[in-house]
């Protein structure tokens, strides 16, 4: 089942949407012992008057802490907390563009290198790029805040044009072509995405921390600006059981 995320938008500028600010304090909390395992959170009201955000934001909040499996809601009962470990899987809801932005603030990238490369053959078909083009390729671990197993490896590949984002890349939790867009004035228009199960060979096991021929679930991205050039493109590999991929479809006329 697909659903809508509805996120806070408090108006104030921030990189990190006032939501993951509120489940990042509270994963604090319960890390430290505020919150003992099977007691109530606080509620909603309470939330709302202790952090001076709107109900949404705390809603969204709980939201994605259940997501996470620290809690559970009940009938009766508010929020309970059911785990200080939480289920270790990660979900990546998205239903607009700007979703990706998101996603970039609530992560961080572990850059592994950045090198410039000539692609070729299987990869340049993969990615679905004209083979001997050059490419910037970044080659990094994505990691969350409540889990130290990596969420995937992805591979990131810019344009030469615009290698003055790259020394940002990792440094800021900042989507790639938003900080393209930002620096250079492009505007990115479309983004194709393929989606795709694979098992794991011996090195990205290694890489992901899973035996070989676990469960993959592999997402490839190109950016396109408004010109139709391809700015950007990116292969993320997510192992099976420690991360979801949510998307909504709206039908555009009934």
């Amino acid at each position: 089942m697909t659903r809508a995320v509805e996120t806070a938008d408090e108006g104030d500028g921030r990189d990190i949407p006032l939501y993951l600010e509120l489940v990042n304090t509270l994963l604090e909390e319960i890390r430290a012992g505020r919150y003992a395992t099977g007691a109530r959170l606080p509620t909603e009201h309470e939330l709302c008057d202790r952090f001076a955000v709107s109900r949404y934001t705390v809603r969204e909040a709980l939201r994605r802490l259940q997501e996470m499996g620290f809690v559970e809601r009940r009938q009766g009962m508010g929020t309970v907390l059911i785990s200080d470990q939480g289920s270790g899987q990660f979900v990546n809801s998205i239903s607009r563009l700007d979703e990706l932005l998101q996603y970039a603030s609530s992560t961080r990238l572990e850059i592994l290198s950045i090198d410039r490369i000539v692609l070729q053959g299987d990869q340049a078909r993969r990615l679905h790029c004209e083979a001997g083009t050059q490419w910037y390729r970044i080659s990094a671990l994505r990691r969350s805040e409540v889990a130290n197993e990596p969420l995937g490896y992805s591979e990131i590949y810019v344009d030469p044009e615009f290698e003055g984002v790259l020394a940002r890349v990792g440094a800021e939790r900042k989507a790639v072509y938003a900080m393209i867009e930002q620096d250079y004035g492009v505007r990115i228009r479309e983004v194709q995405q393929d989606i795709e199960a694979a098992a794991a060979d011996l090195n990205m096991a290694s890489r992901l921390s899973v035996a070989a021929d676990d469960p993959l679930l592999i997402i490839a991205r190109r950016y396109y600006s408004e010109e139709g050039r391809l700015v950007e493109m990116s292969l993320n590999t997510h192992p099976g059981g420690r991360f979801r991929y949510e998307m909504t479809l709206q039908r555009g006329n009934w």
